[in-house]
């Protein structure tokens, strides 16, 4: 396809294109619009060829004698632009020539056939939808464009349609991949036939749909959802190139892509979360705690699949929700049993003996540079926190002089960065019987030890933690990192 050239109708002015300050850029306006003329396609080859089907031909045949009738008109309706009122305002543009539209009945037949044949070649190819989308995007293209007040491209709406019917009545495409292309093309309407605010409230009324659906409520998941709730995710990917106009450009969702979007994401989250690991290492520590968790989310999950509307392709994510909640629900349900049977030094890992470390990092050097942080908080007891930083056991307490999550804190960005070795349950005991701390609200003062259920959180649910500005410790080798950070760098490293 030739590059359309867009005339600007009435006066015409540059204008900047400023943000921040700063000129980006410069935009044409135009009093009236711009007037651009369509411009012909090409077909794409394939397996099947429309110039060897019989079909083909003959539907070709007979769409170029519907749209020149409609284009000269019939005793009962106009021909054009007297077609309706908004092209009747094109004998007003001087810019508009009649007899460049001539052709016109031909070229848009040659379009709908040509779109039909690149449907029929490509539907089974794995990359299937963007290649189809993208062909029917330069085939839009195509029509060009009319002024302001003077109607929609000429025959647009023929094309949509008869492209429309034609996809419907194919037998050889799936039903799934021919609902999603008939969903695009119904969405390519939209700016024609439709409120454009319709289109997006669909697309923000699924996406909270599904956020009242999953189970941010389980520990494993609650951080997420404020990062989630503040998500809009309307536009489908990053920009793309189109590879029949070789523009860039963001689709906008569809509420069937969208869906597959939060399908996936749905499937990727509940992947992260390994529970048998995470008893083992000492991050699930209350059994009754996280059977009524999932408990309560399944109930959720099961009473909005009653009361809300769901549609078929929202049901998957519904599906693989209850999937999986049922399997840790038994999971739990089969091993409280057994941990309740297993024998005192069996189910509590003994104490260590006075020659076993109690702490343990991944070297000197760490021990040497975490000591040189946290001393000041320990004046003249700098040489026993040496030592119970080395894994000693001391016989007396040391006192931390603030609240205990401050401090807690620190050894939970030790164990993400890697430089902790202990498990978090060796880590929360070691903390409570080596340490306690001073409390302080409004003028009351005391001496605490620290909370073993509050030391456990902060270690394995974030929660509890300081804030950016109550934080101690802050040096470039022991870096804060989001539970959402965390998740992305555990998704790079899993790829």
């Amino acid at each position: 396809m030739k590059g359309i050239h867009y005339k600007g109708i009435g006066n015409t002015k540059l204008t900047p294109i400023d943000f921040c300050g700063k000129t980006w850029g410069w935009m044409l306006e135009t009093e009236r619009g711009f007037l651009a003329e369509p411009k012909e396609t090409e077909p794409t080859i394939g397996e099947h060829d429309f110039n060897t089907c019989d079909s083909c031909q003959s539907t070709h045949k007979e769409l170029i004698k519907r749209l020149t009738e409609k284009f000269n008109g019939t005793e009962r309706n106009k021909g054009f632009p007297f077609c309706c009122s908004q092209h009747s305002n094109l004998i007003k543009v001087k810019e508009f020539n009649r007899a460049s539209f001539v052709s016109i009945p031909k070229m848009v037949a040659d379009k709908i056939i040509y779109t039909n044949q690149h449907i029929k070649n490509n539907h089974k190819d794995e990359n299937y939808y963007k290649d189809i989308t993208d062909y029917i995007d330069y085939t839009v293209e195509s029509f060009g464009q009319m002024p302001n007040d003077c109607g929609g491209a000429l025959f647009i709406a023929d094309y949509f349609f008869y492209v429309t019917d034609l996809l419907k009545r194919n037998t050889e495409i799936s039903e799934e991949r021919k609902n999603r292309l008939l969903e695009f093309l119904d969405a390519h309407q939209t700016p024609i036939t439709k409120n454009k605010n319709t289109e997006l409230n669909i697309l923000l009324g699924t996406y909270q749909k599904w956020l009242k659906t999953f189970p941010f409520d389980i520990s494993f998941f609650s951080e997420l959802k404020p990062y989630f709730e503040k998500q809009l995710p309307i536009l489908n990917g990053k920009p793309e190139s189109n590879k029949y106009t070789g523009l860039a450009k963001v689709k906008m969702h569809t509420k069937g892509s969208l869906i597959d979007v939060l399908l996936s994401l749905t499937k990727n989250l509940l992947d992260k979360v390994n529970v048998p690991e995470l008893r083992k290492n000492g991050t699930i520590t209350d059994i009754q705690a996280n059977q009524l968790e999932f408990a309560e989310a399944e109930l959720n999950t099961k009473t909005a699949e009653i009361t809300k509307q769901y549609s078929k392709g929202e049901l998957k994510y519904v599906k693989t929700l209850k999937k999986w909640l049922q399997l840790h629900k038994d999971f739990f349900k089969e091993i409280a049993p057994l941990l309740k049977a297993l024998p005192p030094q069996q189910n509590e890992k003994p104490k260590p003996e006075l020659n076993e470390a109690l702490i343990s990092f991944s070297s000197a050097e760490t021990i040497e540079n975490l000591h040189n942080e946290l001393k000041g908080y320990f004046q003249g007891k700098e040489a026993e926190l040496k030592r119970a930083l080395q894994g000693e056991q001391l016989q007396e307490f040391l006192l931390f002089p603030h609240n205990q999550n401050k401090f807690v804190e620190v050894f939970k960005r030790l164990k993400y960065n890697g430089f902790l070795l202990s498990k978090p349950k060796e880590t929360k005991d070691w903390i409570c019987s080596t340490f306690n701390y001073q409390y302080q609200k409004g003028n009351k003062k005391e001496v605490r030890e620290f909370n073993t259920s509050t030391v456990h959180d902060i270690l394995t649910k974030d929660k509890g933690e300081p804030t950016k500005k109550e934080r101690i410790c802050n040096v470039d080798w022991l870096p804060y990192k989001s539970h959402l950070t965390r998740l992305r760098e555990a998704e790079k490293e899993s790829i």
